[in-house]
């Protein structure tokens, strides 16, 4: 039996369940990160050394644990965001009905926000350096500038939900066009 690639029971309402398995999983990891740095700030507060180990990852000073806290915050909730809207495009597909407008404008969306997230993550590590270093908090190292690595398939997906998008209002544009015609 073939399996098809829209309509009920096709690869399309596989991946829209995964989808949906992701942004639990997206909503559980946001609730960890939240519950290590609520734990990492007691700790602090208290005078207790704000230490979790990891296996191999050990985040030893308060300015690694604002790090991994927001950095990973951020990632997911652009996850959660990216789901939504990959949800919406999997219905579409679902229904046999890829070609709308809103799949375009989804597109735009997902691309958008990998773009924030990526640009986001390095504006954080930059200001928490600042923030950790003038105020002299332990852990903090002294402010020096340094080029963001920068993550090149991320910014080839953002041009590729770009390209994407486009052909998607198109293919919309185009669809309008015949239902147009006689």
């Amino acid at each position: 039996m073939l399996i098809s690639a829209t309509g009920r029971g096709s690869i399309s309402s596989v991946l829209k369940v995964a989808v949906d398995v992701a942004w639990v999983i997206a909503c559980a990891l946001l609730g960890f990160f939240w519950i290590v740095a609520a734990i990492s700030v007691y700790f602090i507060a208290t005078g207790g050394q704000a230490m979790m180990g990891f296996e191999q990852i050990a985040i030893e000073s308060p300015m690694n644990v604002a790090l991994w806290t927001l950095n990973g915050s951020i990632l997911a909730i652009g996850v959660m965001i990216v789901c939504a809207y990959l949800r919406g495009v999997f219905e579409t597909l679902v229904k046999r009905d890829p070609f709308v407008p809103e799949n375009a404008k989804r597109f735009t969306a997902i691309a958008i926000v990998l773009a924030v997230m990526e640009a986001s993550k390095t504006l954080v590590s930059g200001l928490v350096s600042i923030i950790f270093s003038s105020l002299n908090i332990a852990g903090g190292e002294q402010f020096r500038f340094q080029f963001p690595n920068v993550s090149w398939p991320v910014w080839i997906a953002v041009v590729t939900l770009f390209v994407l998008a486009q052909v998607f209002r198109e293919g919309a544009a185009m669809r309008e066009e015949q239902k147009m015609t006689i």
